[in-house]
């Protein structure tokens, strides 16, 4: 079964409408900085913006995925995007108009809220869609495209903001992002695929819970990935920036998404007998040494190939853990599950960033890059103590490897396949 097989099970058009819905997301925050730095504010202004923005998606996120589940992606999506690219426009009026802190602030922390989850989301429609069409075994194939594409759209962004740079318009980028969330996200929301509002007895739903302890691990475990995003990246443009070219690091950094897209692509072809629980623990112990490889980096030159070991690792990393969360999560919480794990992951590049770019005052790249290492060590150690929760929650869940087994459509109007077990 390849990649085709998805095509014809969405049509072409919601692969396209899926990746254009998601590139505001990674162009807003440069397109941000961007902004703010050409009003003569300065990047303390744009950096403390930054931080409302990832604070915002970091709360909204998991909200975001809890109204789903309740109202259906649909009106909920729908809702989100329109707020999302209204809060872009404010806050490009706010930094244009000289507006204060507060109103900017605030502007800021909506937009972050309400970015339309639709990595997250769009996982949990492939889950839907494919178990009602009797094509379940294609769910790996879909989760390995889905983390291909999400990487891709981390390259694509700010390669699309530096484009719209090259115009001379401050505000293009942001501009652009915000149009982008109106003309691709509302789309997407309410494109045919989006599954309908659950309809559960009361006393199910009650039952339907998400395994606290196995999903505490996923997150923190997205987390830790996080953290690694962000400090990599802090590390990269510490290190261009030694260089004497700082405008190469988000080039060199760019190499680690290119890396991890082709290794989500090729996770498609990764046994079944390879159980979702093992595969887990080695991807952490991949994403160690892939960190680890970045304390060796000495030179700008010496950089890309690390980056492109470390998205090599990276990708197996992300896959597997949304995989998990969507085996071990009921139906009726799918969505849920996924923007809790999408919002690990914002709050961890924020904390990662911001560690690393103190401690790369101090110690220079190394000490940025340090701290990916010291996150890809906790991965290891979180993955190696949840090994065993993760294959008891697979084996209720009714599997156990890389292909699962075919579950009720989370869209049932009756009962929610295996709530008891939770």
């Amino acid at each position: 079964m390849s990649y085709r097989s998805l095509a014809s099970s969405a049509g072409a058009g919601f692969l396209v409408l899926s990746f254009l819905a998601r590139l505001p997301a990674a162009m807003a925050p440069l397109g941000l900085v961007l902004l703010v730095v050409s009003s003569g504010r300065g990047y303390a202004t744009a950096g403390l913006l930054g931080a409302v923005v990832g604070l915002g998606a970091a709360a909204g996120g998991p909200l975001l995925g809890w109204l789903t589940d309740r109202y259906g992606q649909r009106r909920v999506g729908l809702i989100a995007a329109v707020l999302d690219g209204g809060a872009l426009l404010a806050v490009l009026l706010a930094v244009r108009s000289g507006a204060g802190p507060v109103p900017t602030c605030a502007a800021a922390a909506l937009a972050g809220f309400a970015i339309p989850q639709v990595g997250p989301l769009v996982r949990v429609r492939w889950a839907t869609l494919l178990g009602n069409r009797g094509r379940s075994r294609l769910l790996p194939v879909a989760m390995s495209y889905e983390g291909a594409v999400d990487e891709a759209s981390y390259v694509a962004g700010p390669a699309l903001v530096g484009l719209l740079a090259l115009t001379g318009v401050a505000a293009a980028p942001l501009l652009a992002a915000a149009l982008l969330t109106l003309g691709a996200a509302v789309p997407f929301a309410l494109h045919r695929t989006a599954p309908p509002a659950l309809r559960v007895p009361v006393l199910v739903r009650a039952r339907a819970r998400l395994p606290r302890t196995a999903m505490a691990g996923l997150v923190v475990g997205m987390l830790a990935i996080g953290v690694v995003f962000g400090a990599t990246a802090t590390g990269t443009i510490a290190l261009a920036e030694s260089a004497g070219r700082p405008g190469y690091g988000s080039l060199v950094y760019a190499v680690l998404g290119i890396g991890s897209a082709l290794a989500g692509l090729a996770t498609r072809w990764l046994p079944a007998t390879f159980g979702l629980a093992d595969r887990y623990l080695s991807s952490a112990v991949a994403l160690l040494v892939g960190t680890a490889g970045l304390l060796a980096v000495r030179s700008l030159a010496g950089a890309p190939p690390m980056m492109a070991l470390l998205g090599a690792t990276v990708a197996p990393y992300l896959v597997t853990s949304y995989a998990l969360a969507e085996r071990i999560a009921p139906p009726s919480r799918a969505g849920t599950a996924m923007t809790l794990l999408a919002g690990g992951t914002t709050a961890g590049v924020a904390a990662g960033g911001g560690l690393a770019g103190r401690l790369a005052d101090t110690f220079g790249f190394t000490g940025a890059y340090a701290v990916a290492v010291g996150a890809a060590t906790v991965a290891v150690v979180l993955a190696f103590a949840t090994r065993r929760t993760l294959a008891r929650r697979l084996t209720r869940a009714g599997t156990s490897g890389g292909v699962p087994a075919q579950r009720c459509s989370i869209t049932s109007t009756a009962q929610v396949p295996g709530s008891s077990a939770w």
